[in-house]
């Protein structure tokens, strides 16, 4: 997925700005050719935004200027004998929901949200379990009652598919097993998550079982890991004071505490972190696994 030329909050006041327009255009009771003029001024709005956002090729724009074309162009015959001012505002409807659909799913691309903190060469060794908790995950935070694409879920967190038309695969396996539904159209994968798959994620959230004893005891050894870390995370442009201070604090405490204290104190900080939006979920699971050799848990 194509980074925006614009920040992501920027990108999403201005969602928000265009769907409160739109909104207010269809609480004024226009007659079909006012609110035909209007949907059109709102819809170049809406199509100039995204060329400045992402680019006039970008597959948004053209999916926006194909979406709902033609729903506006009045016949001769329709014309004469009119057409019914709720259907117009239905059609209008359809692109609003469409606007706050691409701002959805791309709020949980990390891509979009933190393209400088993803480290793609971790995203590329992803197992096949790997990938499917991510849109476990995703599907998690998406839960309401809309169905979304699979494949702008994957390629906005880093995800190449290696084979084409395998994000289907994908969608069979989690439908199988209850924790999605899927239209299973043939054009394109999509999923909306299950009360099941809501029950797994948040289950299997709750079953985290470290491996202390994976935690060097040799001081040498780690603070090489520590120093090694550190560079990591400066090439990584995660260079905020606050991260380094944070480690440098565990540092200090490495020879005071046993293992499993230790290590709950590092998980604890990591997650506090990551809470703050100060690092993203790639990070932490780098932070953690450099130092322990054990896998971070965490959605």
């Amino acid at each position: 997925m194509v980074e925006l030329k614009i920040t992501w909050e920027d990108f999403a006041y201005e969602i928000e700005l265009l769907h409160e327009s739109g909104m207010s255009i269809l609480s004024l009771a226009y007659v079909e050719e006012e609110l035909i003029n209007n949907f059109h001024n709102w819809r170049e709005s809406v199509i100039s935004f995204f060329i400045r956002a992402y680019g006039e090729n970008h597959r948004l724009t053209r999916e926006f200027k194909l979406l709902n074309k033609n729903k506006f162009i009045l016949t001769n015959k329709q014309r004469r004998e009119g057409i019914k001012l709720n259907e117009l505002k239905q059609s209008f409807n359809n692109d609003l929901r469409h606007l706050e659909c691409i701002k959805k799913i791309l709020s949980i691309c990390d891509l979009v949200v933190n393209p400088s903190k993803v480290d793609l060469e971790i995203r590329k060794e992803y197992s096949s379990d790997h990938i499917l908790d991510l849109l476990l995950r995703k599907l998690y935070d998406l839960y309401d009652d809309n169905i979304y694409p699979i494949l702008p879920i994957l390629t906005g967190n880093g995800i190449k598919l290696k084979r084409n038309r395998e994000e289907f695969e994908y969608v069979k396996i989690l439908e199988t097993d209850g924790y999605i539904f899927s239209n299973n159209i043939a054009k394109q994968a999509d999923a909306q998550l299950t009360l099941e798959g809501k029950l797994y994620v948040e289950e299997k959230l709750k079953r985290i079982t470290p491996d202390y004893l994976s935690i060097t005891e040799d001081e040498k050894i780690m603070n090489s890991k520590i120093d090694e870390l550190i560079l990591k995370l400066e090439k990584l442009g995660c260079g905020q004071q606050i991260i380094f201070d944070e480690i440098e604090e565990l540092r200090g405490l490495y020879t005071e505490l046993d293992n499993k204290n230790w290590g709950q104190l590092l998980k604890g900080k990591i997650i506090d972190l990551g809470l703050s939006q100060i690092i993203n979920i790639d990070t932490m699971n780098l932070i953690y696994k450099h130092i322990t050799n054990d896998v971070l848990n965490i959605p």
